[in-house]
């Protein structure tokens, strides 16, 4: 299934080991990996790895994995995995 997220979204793959991190603020976040994102986007890229808080977002199921819908926006992605940090899910 192919999916096409309008203006600022962002569609999000979560990694299938199921592992948090914890940001700067001191939040706790998941991570998973960008799969399609709006034509809005400016930062983030299909193939990255961002963290990002779950609290409100919305979501859909694929394949029976949960993915989600998140902006562009500092208060759900809370930052981007640099390549040399990533681990194999």
């Amino acid at each position: 299934m192919e999916i096409e997220p309008f203006g600022n979204q962002i569609l999000i793959q979560p990694m299938q080991k199921k592992s948090v991190i914890v940001s700067e603020k001191k939040l706790f976040c998941d991570y998973g990996e960008v799969i399609a994102v709006g034509d809005e986007v400016k930062k983030i890229k299909v193939g990255d790895i961002i963290g990002y808080t779950v609290w409100g977002l919305n979501h859909l199921e694929i394949d029976g994995i949960k993915h989600y819908f998140v902006p562009e926006d500092q208060r759900f992605i809370l930052g981007k995995l640099p390549l040399s940090k990533r681990v194999a899910s």
